[in-house]
């Protein structure tokens, strides 16, 4: 056989077409971690919106794919966070199972995670560590395939793919070596996955910006009683009256405040958005009426007076609500809506203290009268309810200050209109 001969012109290029062809052996593997990276990447967004299910989808595609211990301690992990805010507690263990024999020395903190899932990932982390399994015997063992019910997803990122390497499907796979006992949902479960939180909240209520739906037609009729009350005094005191004309120059307003103690629960964790809550609210409500008017008589009498009236409720109230927050930023809109019962009671009262005046003489005159709701009923024939149905409906800021320390405002109806601040703090 003959022997070939390079030119010395030509061994340079024969030398980067060699290391070329060495180097492209070396590529599919990198090339299949940056993928495996990539896709976890894509998991975790998936996650941080709170989609499990394509989240589980993707974590397991990396880790069918991955080599890498760190890609697939993440992805391993990221499968059991999303299995536990699933309530998939059997899938979740198995699943930190595999995290602690891909990465023995993983330490977690339940200032990031709830305290539930960090305490038994530490109680399982033990468990496999108590096994003596060796790390280096889980690298590469438990390799999921995509689950085939799995739709792609649009926003999926393309990834090249390899045939598997047939040495590493002889190994024996991780989650047969560490069989799980599948145990159905429970009430503990449900609550030992989810947070609570707490709140304290103070607030005004006031009904001042719709007051013009009805102002005009309530300050007649507290004009007429005031009228009947004044010529009623008169009258027993000055026989033959005939009131003439009644001018009235009164001003209504409303005020009061609330504050209450709310607990919540977020069924899907702290990755959740979704909450219903309780709390035991205290509201006052007071409506006045301040002003003056004249009353004059057909013998040319006149009667001029201040006047003030209030009606006055403070009751408790037991409320539930359920509250919707929107994305997952530190600062957070929300949605909330609930109702509550809270017994009705409370007091009407009315004064005036004034002059009557007719020719040179004079008089003085005054009159004041507090009532419960249960005598004005009597009264005024009409039964004021003992109980009341409040309805809530409001809009808010979230903002977390803490570690699990935030606090809210919100603006909405609560049987009239409330504006209010609070302090929450969720483990």
């Amino acid at each position: 056989m003959r022997n070939i001969r390079f030119s010395a012109s030509f061994r340079p290029i024969l030398a980067a077409l060699l290391a070329l062809s060495f180097g492209a052996a070396l590529l599919p593997a990198q090339t299949q971690e940056d993928d495996a990276a990539a896709l976890l990447r894509q998991a975790d967004g998936y996650y941080q919106k709170g989609d499990y299910k394509l989240a589980v989808g993707t974590y397991l595609e990396a880790a069918a794919m991955s080599r890498s211990k760190l890609n697939l301690s993440a992805a391993y992990f990221g499968l059991a966070l999303c299995y536990f805010y699933d309530r998939d507690m059997a899938n979740s263990v198995k699943w930190m199972r595999q995290t602690a024999q891909i990465d023995p020395g993983k330490e977690i903190s339940d200032s990031f995670y709830p305290k539930s899932f960090v305490d038994l990932f530490q109680s399982v982390r033990a468990e496999v560590k108590a096994k003596g399994l060796p790390a280096e015997e889980a690298v590469g063992a438990a390799r999921p395939e995509k689950r085939a019910e799995e739709p792609p997803s649009a926003k999926s990122v393309p990834v090249r793919r390899t045939e598997p390497d047939p040495a590493a499907e002889t190994k024996p796979r991780a989650a047969e070596t560490t069989p799980v006992e599948e145990k159905p949902l429970s009430l503990g479960t449900l609550f030992s996955s989810g947070h609570w939180e707490v709140n304290v909240h103070s607030g005004v209520w006031t009904i001042d910006p719709i007051m013009g739906l009805f102002k005009g037609k309530l300050l007649d009729k507290l004009g007429e009683e005031l009228q009947h009350q004044v010529v009623k005094k008169l009258g027993a005191s000055y026989g033959g009256l005939v009131e003439a004309a009644f001018t009235p120059s009164l001003e209504l307003d409303s005020q009061g405040g609330n504050y209450g103690l709310e607990i919540r629960y977020y069924a899907r964790g702290w990755a959740g958005t979704f909450s219903f809550g309780a709390s035991l609210e205290k509201t006052r409500i007071k409506l006045a009426m301040t002003g003056s008017a004249q009353q004059t008589f057909t013998n040319g009498a006149t009667a001029q007076i201040e006047a003030t009236a209030a009606l006055e409720t403070a009751p408790f109230s037991t409320n539930f609500g359920f509250r919707w927050e929107i994305g997952r930023g530190r600062l957070r809109p929300f949605v909330s809506l609930g109702f509550g019962f809270a017994s009705f009671d409370g007091t009407a009262a009315y004064a005036y203290s004034g002059s009557y005046q007719y020719g040179s003489n004079s008089d003085s005159i005054s009159e004041e009268e507090t009532k419960t709701f249960a005598e004005l009923s009597e009264d005024i024939d009409f039964a004021i309810p003992k109980n009341i149905i409040i309805f809530q409906l409001s809009f808010g800021l979230k903002l977390d200050v803490y570690k699990g320390i935030s606090l809210l405002a919100e603006a909405g109806i609560w049987d009239g209109l409330l504006l209010r601040g609070g302090l929450a703090y969720r483990f």
